[in-house]
């Protein structure tokens, strides 16, 4: 039997707690990376990262030492987090899950979102996750099980998308959505596996709690 491919957890510096949060997203096997202040929520809730890696401009506590600690330059072309999801795929790592990756610093937000599209285009599959949504880009085929939530779809990192939207209220067949119009936003997903298809351009598909 093969071996299970580990996933990689990386807990970023939100200033939103959400501690008991994190430490229930997170699995026994799991690889936890902190980037910059997430090693501050990861010790105040008890979970032992692998490694921890940033330029420590936000972590409220004592700066760590040891072998698991990579200290980054304040400057920089990387955010701490990017830093830790191309460590991650570097790594082997498939699957990335981002926590603390939302708050009210709206470019580090927006600056994640750009992480999902790199991870994408390694191959490799990203979800930003917190209390009230998940996060998921794609340019192909996404399935996602959500009966009865809330899902918006908005191209990202283009000027347009052209999409298929399948076990939704509002369905779509190549819909072209313009950047400039949000007319994927608040959907209803109806089907225990609802799919966005995209046919051209890339997408935000963010699932609301």
């Amino acid at each position: 039997m093969a071996e299970k491919v580990k996933r990689c957890v990386i807990i970023c510096a939100s200033p939103y707690y959400q501690g008991d949060f994190i430490k229930n997203e997170i699995q026994e096997d799991d690889f936890v990376i902190c980037a910059d202040g997430g090693c501050d929520i990861a010790k105040e809730v008890g979970i032992t990262p692998s490694l921890i890696a940033g330029d420590f401009d936000s972590s409220r506590l004592t700066v760590p030492t040891g072998g698991n600690v990579i200290a980054l330059p304040v400057e920089k072309d990387d955010t701490d987090s990017f830093f830790c999801a191309k460590y991650a795929v570097r790594q082997g790592y498939k699957d990335l899950l981002l926590l603390g990756a939302t708050g009210c610093r709206i470019d580090h937000m927006y600056a994640n979102f750009a992480l999902l599209q790199y991870v994408y285009r390694k191959g490799c599959s990203g979800v930003i996750k917190d209390r009230h949504s998940a996060v998921y880009y794609t340019e192909g085929s996404l399935t996602i099980h959500c009966k009865g939530k809330t899902v918006s779809v908005l191209p990202y990192g283009c000027a347009n998308a052209e999409v298929t939207l399948i076990g939704f209220k509002y369905r779509a067949d190549r819909l072209k959505m313009e950047s400039f119009f949000p007319i994927g936003t608040s959907n209803i997903a109806t089907e225990e596996g609802s799919t966005v298809q995209v046919h051209s351009g890339g997408v935000l598909v963010i699932v609301n709690s």
